[in-house]
């Protein structure tokens, strides 16, 4: 975020008069103690100044469509996932995912939220939780967990569970759609972990 001129001229001067005004009480024999006190009132003034138009921007910003989401393994069980999404806006938004999955290449579609078929509607700063599992996804190519982990480390972990998130939302009732940038996940089955692939 770049600082208006008007808050930067504004800093600038305030700085500029506090060193005047400490230089020429320190070479005029003055108390120093005491102007060294004003400088720094002076740029405590100079931080409210700049935290209080940051946070009138922030609140203005607040009507701006935003939404996210995070993968979550549930504690008792690593191959069923949360899938957390939240809305940071004061904007009703309709929110769509595909998980564009496959297994060995070849792709996967878990049906509804999860294929980009229907949305996942959140309130103003609300949230939400939904959940997909390893197993469902893995049904789908009659295979098993046991079958993959069999397979683990004879190959590229990349290739046996490969996810490429699409997340994308638009206010409720618009035709505007904001695209989150893709975010791409494997399964290691050798460690049982979700691993986010850069």
């Amino acid at each position: 975020m770049k600082y208006p001129k008007w808050l930067l001229i504004l800093i600038f001067a305030l700085v500029i008069l506090a060193f005047v005004g400490a230089g020429f009480t320190l070479f005029s024999g003055h108390r120093p103690l005491g102007e060294i006190a004003n400088f720094a009132l002076v740029l405590t003034l100079g931080a409210i100044l700049a935290y209080v138009y940051y946070t009138y921007l922030l609140a203005k910003d607040a009507w701006t469509p935003s939404a996210s989401f995070a993968l979550k393994a549930y504690p008792n069980d690593p191959y069923h996932f949360a899938f957390q999404i939240q809305n940071h806006s004061k904007v009703s938004l309709n929110c769509w995912c595909n998980l564009n999955a496959t297994v060995y290449g070849q792709s996967i579609s878990l049906g509804g939220f999860y294929s980009g078929r229907s949305s996942f509607d959140l309130q103003p700063f609300g949230g939400g939780i939904g959940h997909f599992g390893i197993r469902d996804i893995l049904v789908k190519v009659n295979r098993t967990l046991n079958d993959m982990k069999q397979e683990a480390g004879a190959d590229d972990p990349k290739k046996q569970l490969y996810l490429n998130i699409e997340f994308w939302f638009n206010p409720v009732g618009a035709n505007l759609v904001i695209r989150n940038p893709r975010q791409r996940h494997y399964f290691d089955f050798k460690r049982d972990i979700m691993v986010t692939d850069f």
